[in-house]
């Protein structure tokens, strides 16, 4: 499960600002807190605020953060490293990037991060807190020297010199069958990133998961059935060729003047069924899987196209530990203000973003908000009113 965030030097991001999971010791909804590697830890994370404010480049840098780790082994010496800084003054774009990520694997806690620019790998670290010890160096990267532990990073000692310095050390080790190092690149591997704005890239994977297993199947239609919107199932099927392809139809009733049930008629799902349904039947398989499997899930803009009360059943999902059994999290982005209620979400899950006069962005959450007196927010306020009405910032202000 992911711990913390760290990130810095990041499209609108200047300055560090870390974005993080772990549970304040605050009460409501306890009961979601996941305790792992003796951490407690969150289900759910949600960014608010005003359109280009930079909630969306929170998750985006998760993601860069992700796709540097594994496209690290496909580059050749040469090869730029995709680097994208804050550009809006004179100096950050020549400065490194920096991203650093803590999560649980096992029953260690693991701190892992690298400074780059879109030429070097300036700076890579690899520390692991197990339960009941310190924190331990693995390995320390300058540049071109490096630290490498032969107690606790074997695996490391020796490769130093077959790495680039565009390549990331990890990586490498990876590549040349480090145990450890290959358990972190599948657990980074794990991480889905989703656009809600655009399902197209993914939906064929709901698609194919109702076609060729039949567990994931039962699972899907389990969760869009709950959803009651008015099919009885979906029919899909397999086009095969040079390009395989998948499409499907949905199922629905039709009924006698008496209003009873005297057959079925299936309708083609892309020209008959509503944005909302489509998406609901889009996202179905990677929210199935990320909760079967205790997966990372990342969504931009959730509630497109959704209606809030899916968008609240989408993240009830992830806060219930009888039906999110493996610590899967779910981050996401939304303008969707319903969500702000303490039957949804705790303080420390809601997260504003927020352009300061220069344009760089701040993040924030309301656990740790503090009004003009120095005061927090208790956990008696009507969130959503106060949020509205400018409290917390994070809004548009129209002239």
């Amino acid at each position: 499960m992911l711990v913390n965030f760290t990130f810095k030097n990041y499209r609108s991001f200047r300055d560090e600002k870390t974005l993080s999971m772990e549970a304040a010791s605050i009460r409501e909804l306890s009961d979601s807190v996941v305790k792992q590697a003796g951490e407690a830890l969150l289900p759910v994370a949600v960014m608010y605020g005003a359109n280009s404010s930079g909630k969306s480049n929170v998750l985006k840098a998760l993601k860069a953060m992700r796709d540097v780790v594994l496209n690290s082994v496909k580059l050749n010496p040469n090869d730029p490293l995709d680097a994208d800084p804050f550009v809006l003054d004179l100096t950050s774009a020549a400065e490194p990037t920096s991203f650093e990520i803590q999560f649980v694997l096992g029953s260690s806690k693991f701190r892992y991060g690298f400074d780059y620019t879109s030429e070097i790998i300036i700076a890579e670290w690899l520390y692991e807190k197990r339960e009941k010890e310190r924190e331990f160096e693995l390995f320390l990267r300058s540049e071109d020297e490096f630290k490498i532990s032969r107690a606790r990073f074997a695996e490391g000692v020796g490769k130093e010199g077959a790495t680039p310095r565009n390549r990331l050390f990890l990586s490498l080790v990876a590549q040349l069958n480090g145990k450890l190092a290959k358990q972190i690149l599948d657990w980074f591997s794990s991480i889905e990133y989703i656009s809600g704005m655009d399902g197209k890239g993914y939906a064929g994977k709901t698609l194919r998961t109702l076609y060729f297993n039949a567990d994931g199947s039962r699972e899907i239609m389990n969760m869009l059935g709950s959803t009651h919107l008015g099919f009885n199932g979906i029919q899909v099927r397999l086009t095969p060729g040079e390009e395989e392809s998948v499409d499907s139809r949905t199922i629905h009733n039709i009924y006698d003047c008496n209003g009873e049930v005297v057959g079925q008629k299936e309708f083609p799902t892309d020209k008959m069924e509503s944005e909302g349904t489509k998406k609901m039947i889009e996202i179905a398989a990677p929210i199935v899987d990320a909760i079967r499997v205790g997966r990372l899930l990342i969504v931009d803009e959730l509630d497109a196209k959704l209606h809030p009360f899916l968008s609240r059943k989408i993240v009830g999902m992830f806060m219930d530990k009888d039906v999110n059994r493996h610590g899967a999290q779910l981050i996401f982005a939304t303008h969707d203000t319903n969500l702000l209620s303490d039957r949804c979400l705790r303080r420390d899950q809601i997260w504003f973003t927020e352009k300061d006069r220069t344009d760089s962005t701040d993040l924030y959450s309301l656990v740790e908000f503090r009004d003009e007196a120095g005061s927090k927010v208790r956990n008696d306020r009507n969130i959503l009113n106060d949020y509205i009405n400018g409290r917390y910032g994070a809004i548009p202000f129209m002239s």
